[in-house]
């Protein structure tokens, strides 16, 4: 699938880094590239995944003798050679991580660097994760890296308070929310003897299972006719299991393991209700703006999540959803139990997510109104 979708001329080209394009979980990455009507975007990457499941083109490899030598010093001199034959405006890098590799051609072909950062990759620069081998190149670059980008576009406010703390440039650190397909049909009503609830994420510290199962235990407890599907798999996938059987709750729990997004899709347009009670984890990590959520708003599902990270932009408490402060089961399980319990209050916030997301998180309007402006705002006239 090429890049820009219209017939027209595109306004400029843009080089994209993704380290790995695409990981099952960077849905968003794709969609936004897919999106573009104004800049035609060649991708280049250190390998490619999941070819079939995002079909796209150009996308640039380093070829597998220049592998380890890109991997090691971000040089490939394929990749140079595109810049040297092609006229590109930009380079625009997803995750801090990958900005390091964006860094090296935007330095070496005099351009603008735009970078997108998502939600570990900004406190992982705070704590002692930078060490790790997989960070310590980016923390080495950190303090070139905030001296060269043109455009830091956080993910949440949150993100963008903590980049400022970082010292990035007031100036140049701008919010910019990833936006979701919005669906054109209706949702269709799903008739069952029981409430579904659903958790969407890896099984890791900062999604926050072990207290949604809590909370959902609870409120099964009183004999509500409810059942809680969770999507993803991670290394706690095996103590969360336990902790359903330890609490009784085993025979109303499903691990559904991890899906492919059209599977996603499917569920949620089955399900009645979406938890997210994330937290900050212990080494810092924490969400920006989940984009399950947003795809659930526009799903016409309610939302139950946490005082967290970039969730408040996207949920507003009491009206498309509820919010509660982070491990608060107790808090958790009311929200949880009031939604089972009124189908009138789960159609109503649902139908307010729908319209929020039609007017803030439309993927189309995002990226050709403010993903391409501030391209705009960074090219150099030719």
């Amino acid at each position: 699938m090429q890049s820009p979708p219209s017939g027209d001329a595109p306004a400029g080209r843009v080089a994209l880094f993704s380290t790995n394009f695409l990981e099952y979980s960077q849905t968003f990455v794709y969609d936004e590239v897919r999106a573009h009507d104004r800049y035609a975007v060649e991708v280049f990457s250190a390998q490619r995944l999941n070819r079939d499941r995002f079909p796209y083109e150009p996308v640039h490899l380093p070829s597998p003798r220049a592998y380890s030598l890109y991997k090691a010093t971000t040089y490939c001199a394929d990749f140079d050679r595109e810049f040297r034959s092609k006229r590109f405006d930009l380079v625009h890098a997803h995750f801090g991580p990958g900005s390091v590799y964006g860094l090296s051609y935007a330095m070496r072909h005099d351009l603008p660097l735009v970078v997108t950062f998502h939600g570990y990759d900004v406190p992982v620069l705070m704590g002692t994760d930078v060490y790790k081998p997989e960070y310590w190149r980016y923390g080495l670059a950190w303090h070139v890296l905030k001296r060269r980008i043109d455009r830091f576009l956080a993910a949440s406010l949150d993100l963008r308070d903590l980049l400022l703390k970082l010292g990035a440039p007031p100036e140049r650190v701008h919010l910019y929310h990833l936006g979701v397909d919005v669906p054109t049909y209706a949702r269709e009503p799903v008739v069952r003897d029981h409430v579904e609830v659903l958790m969407i994420g890896r099984f890791v510290e900062k999604k926050g299972h072990v207290y949604a199962l809590r909370a959902f235990a609870q409120v099964a407890r009183t004999g509500a006719p409810v059942r809680l599907v969770f999507l993803g798999d991670g290394g706690r996938e095996a103590s969360i299991r336990a902790l359903a059987a330890e609490l009784g709750v085993a025979d109303r729990v499903e691990f559904a393991g991890s899906v492919p997004h059209r599977e996603v899709a499917r569920r949620l347009a089955q399900t009645d209700i979406v938890i997210a009670p994330s937290v900050t984890a212990a080494n810092g990590d924490r969400e920006s703006g989940i984009l399950v959520l947003k795809e659930a708003g526009a799903s016409s599902l309610p939302v139950v999540g946490t005082y967290h990270g970039g969730l408040p932009e996207i949920i507003d408490d009491g009206e498309t959803g509820f919010l509660v402060p982070e491990r608060d089961v107790e808090a958790l399980a009311d929200r949880l139990a009031r939604l089972v319990a009124d189908p009138g209050l789960r159609a109503r916030m649902g139908q307010a997510g729908r319209a929020k997301m039609e007017v803030e998180y439309d993927l189309h309007t995002q990226v050709r109104r403010d993903l391409a402006g501030h391209y705009d705002a960074v090219r150099r006239p030719r």
